[in-house]
């Protein structure tokens, strides 16, 4: 079985230990990070873009339509993780109070 790997999000810094091949967007959620993700999931929107800031990413997950990101920026839910990565979200949802 293979170890489980810590997936950090910043600047909150909350975190989550995943197994291998979860996607960024599963990790947040499980973590509480609130990243903003309008398609569900499904590669589609963009919302849910994330930069690497430590670590690397792992496989990717097919999209039926690509969506144009900048350079080192990538889809929280087509991302699986493989290894300890720390990552910042351009769209984060306020936390309901």
């Amino acid at each position: 079985m293979p170890t489980p790997v810590t997936v950090t999000f910043e600047p909150s810094g909350k975190q989550a230990t995943v197994a291998v091949g979860t996607t960024l967007l599963q990790a947040a959620r499980l973590a509480g990070e609130n990243i903003m993700a309008p398609c569900g999931g499904k590669g589609t929107c963009g919302k849910c873009a994330v930069r690497v800031v430590a670590g690397t990413v792992g496989a990717m997950r097919p999209v039926p339509r690509p969506v144009m990101l900048p350079k080192g920026m990538y889809l929280a839910c087509l991302v699986e993780v493989d290894s300890p990565i720390t990552v910042r979200a351009l769209y984060v949802a306020p936390e309901l109070r």
